[in-house]
């Protein structure tokens, strides 16, 4: 059998040629010599020529100076045993580059006085040592990530012990960490509860996820609720290891759910007063009005050839205050049922709607309505639609200075809204009364100048948030009249009804 000399230490050429494949290099220290023996895979990791004459100087210099001190350590304390050493450390290249080495060494019996001799083998485990590295950073990155994560997170194996809780799930347990990780589940959960969810966890850790929700009480007293995951955690091969679990604290969502119930409750109970109120306004007190009403007849007729005094002026006066306070209660009535029973979605042609709101209104001679071709077909409610725009003309003739202008209706395309615009040539809003205008009961001028009520535009304000939308104005073309601008969307999918043909979307209107 050929063999190999490295120094005093003799293997077999086969074993060399072994232990050459598997990178593992052999070396030799002579103590008589003061000279070191290194095979070609040696020579390699440290960067040595294969005839280059080696020394001990020469190897410490190829070790890191921050390693050197341990290596020299490890030797002295395996030469004053005659015993073994291991350690890792790195090796600089010529280069100056870095490699990572294991190296285990052997002290050779000898006499006290005898020059010392040591045999060894070191391998190259840098790019274990990289992988190492790369594990430990997404190891920190991963509990990085749990410990910002707003919740609680735990991490249990297929042996149902807990491996890894975060601090929130510390705080929560009330218990210090030690207590909880490498824990068997039971201990964390008690014994009841995972009893219960034995099977539970079982077909989590069989690969399916799980989520739910359950309250838990806290230490001190308060209870929490957490919608909780159970997800399964797989090897690359797909094999489940274990799972985890995620819980997120919902407790003031289900507050605020609670809070908004409450206020819907009590919005219920508002809008059923304000439906009684409006029966008593139409019904209770337009019993009384109709009286006066029929009194200031007589009156007028009893004192029709009576010219003294402000009689007849202020018989007037009574007519016209009760006429307003009988439309005020009509609009009362109009305002606390918008929305209400608003009737079957339909295909609704607007132009057409618009033609007909202006053979409706009647107009003065000198005033022309313009349904602009824009105007579409939409799957909509006919009645708050018509509601709208009635009211949004019909304003715009009351309260044009001249008996003569042109108001037009047009439309255009607003993602899935329709953008309807009424636009007057009129004296224009003011931009201050910018939010006045749909307050109840306000009006821009006197009630002796413009009859009204004052709840027009207020039920138009209603009626389009009813149905998803704003109304804003700006002023029209030139800085002359004003445009009054309503958004409307369309209707649940639950209400439309899918008979209806030719209807356009919202999204495509204009």
């Amino acid at each position: 059998m050929e063999e190999t000399r490295i120094g005093t230490t003799i293997i077999s050429t086969e074993l060399q040629g072994l232990l050459y494949i598997t990178g593992i290099g052999v070396w030799n220290y002579d103590g008589a010599t003061g000279r070191f023996a290194l095979d070609d895979t040696c020579r390699e990791l440290f960067d040595l020529d294969p005839d280059q004459p080696t020394s001990l100087a020469l190897m410490r210099e190829r070790i890191h100076p921050d390693d050197l001190p341990a290596y020299q350590q490890a030797v002295q304390t395996a030469m004053a045993s005659s015993g073994e050493f291991a350690i890792e450390y790195r090796a600089v290249r010529r280069d100056g580059s870095v490699r990572f080495i294991s190296g285990r060494g052997r002290v050779v019996p000898h006499l006290p006085g005898e020059p010392i001799v040591v045999n060894g083998v070191c391998i190259d485990i840098t790019e274990r040592h990289t992988l190492e590295q790369k594990l430990k950073t997404t190891e920190l990155q991963l509990r990085t990530l749990a410990e910002s994560f707003p919740g609680l997170f735990c991490y249990v194996d297929r042996d149902y012990t807990v491996r890894y809780v975060s601090d929130r799930y510390v705080e929560h347990i009330g218990a210090p960490r030690e207590a909880l990780v490498d824990r068997p589940l039971a201990e964390l959960t008690g014994k009841a509860r995972f009893a219960e969810r034995r099977s539970l966890y079982e077909q989590v850790l069989a690969g399916t996820s799980h989520s739910f929700e359950e309250g838990r009480p806290m230490p001190g007293g308060s209870e929490r609720h957490y919608a909780i995951t159970y997800h399964p955690d797989r090897s690359l091969e797909g094999e489940v290891r274990g799972f985890m679990a995620i819980g997120i604290d919902i407790t003031e969502l289900r507050q605020i759910e609670r809070a908004l119930q409450q206020r819907t409750a009590e919005l219920s109970r508002s809008n059923q007063d304000l439906e009684q109120f409006a029966y008593v306004a139409s019904h209770d007190l337009k019993a009384p009005l109709r009286a006066i009403e029929v009194l200031v007849e007589w009156l007028h007729e009893d004192l029709a050839g009576y010219e003294q005094g402000e009689v007849q002026e202020n018989l007037g006066l009574l007519k016209q205050r009760t006429a307003r306070l009988n439309r005020l209660l009509d609009d009362l009535l109009a305002y606390s049922r918008a929305g209400r029973d608003s009737g079957e979605v339909e295909v609704l042609d607007t132009h057409q709607l618009v033609t007909d709101i202006a053979t409706l209104l009647d107009p003065p001679p000198g005033m022309r309505i313009e349904e602009d071709a824009s105007l579409p077909r939409l799957l909509t409610r006919r009645a708050p639609l018509e509601q709208v725009l009635r009211n949004l003309v019909n304003n715009a003739i009351k309260h044009h200075p001249t008996r003569q202008g042109v108001i037009r209706v047009y439309a255009e395309r607003r993602g899935e809204q329709a953008l309807f615009a009424v636009e007057d040539d009129g004296a224009g809003i003011p931009p201050q009364f910018s939010e006045k205008v749909f307050q109840m009961f306000q009006t821009l001028k006197p009630r002796d100048e413009v009859e009204g009520s004052g709840m027009g535009l207020a039920i138009v304000k209603r009626l389009v948030e009813l149905h998803g939308g704003r109304i804003w104005f700006h002023p029209g073309r030139d800085g002359r009249g004003t445009v009054f601008k309503f958004t409307w969307k369309a209707p649940p999918a639950s209400a439309a009804d899918p008979t209806h043909e030719h209807a356009e979307p919202l999204h495509s209107a204009g």
